[in-house]
């Protein structure tokens, strides 16, 4: 079976983010009950703030932080796979099923996430199951536990919502052929465009 994580963001020592490590430690879990499960961790950064960087200046992906996580807890490096170039999860979604889903012929797997980050989780996979493969991919949710202070957690439930409707509208309702998604995705989405635009403020309505 295939696991697959939802990276979140790392802290100043270039760690996963204590929510993020709640995800992994779930992935853990799952990873023990059969040694022939693979983890898939998703995600190379965010487009909201500049990258984590290590002692020689290199970009610190978040894949690559949650492995480093996973293999020091005695996951072996050879289940676990890194995927970094999303930086949303659109990309997130959309790499997942180009990537992995599709070549790798998988047809049922776990996707793991926080709760405040869950709906939109859902809404944007299920999206790509019906777009690329017609529903025929079994996706099993798993939620948890948001480890998080009470007022970032207000701003990303907040965050969440808005992004979630941003992306039924402007994606969901409009883009209804793979071919019309990509499109939009390398030349609208704001992290992919060649425009490149860079958004601190999580509140801006226009963010996905």
């Amino acid at each position: 079976m295939y696991i697959f994580v939802l990276a979140g963001g790392i802290d100043s020592k270039n760690e996963p983010n204590i929510f993020v490590k709640a995800r992994l430690d779930k992935s853990i879990e799952l990873y023990n009950s059969n040694s022939h499960n693979i983890i898939i961790i998703l995600g190379g950064g965010t487009y909201h703030k500049p990258p984590g960087l290590d002692d020689n200046k290199y970009v610190v992906h978040e894949s690559t932080s949650c492995a480093n996580y996973l293999i020091d807890k005695g996951v072996s490096p050879n289940k676990i796979i890194r995927e970094w170039s999303s930086y949303d999860t659109i990309a997130n979604g959309y790499f997942a099923f180009m990537n992995y889903i599709i070549p790798l012929k998988i047809s049922e797997c776990y996707i793991i996430t926080s709760q405040f980050h869950m709906n939109r989780t859902q809404t944007i996979f299920n999206y790509f199951n019906e777009l690329v493969l017609n529903s025929s991919i079994n996706l099993k949710y798993i939620e948890t536990e948001n480890i998080i202070d009470s007022e970032i957690l207000k701003k990303r439930v907040e965050r969440e919502e808005i992004s979630n409707e941003n992306f039924k509208n402007s994606v969901i309702r409009q883009k209804d052929t793979l071919e019309k998604f990509t499109l939009w995705f390398y030349l609208e989405h704001n992290a992919y465009k060649s425009n490149i635009s860079y958004y601190n403020d999580y509140s801006i309505n226009n963010t996905y």
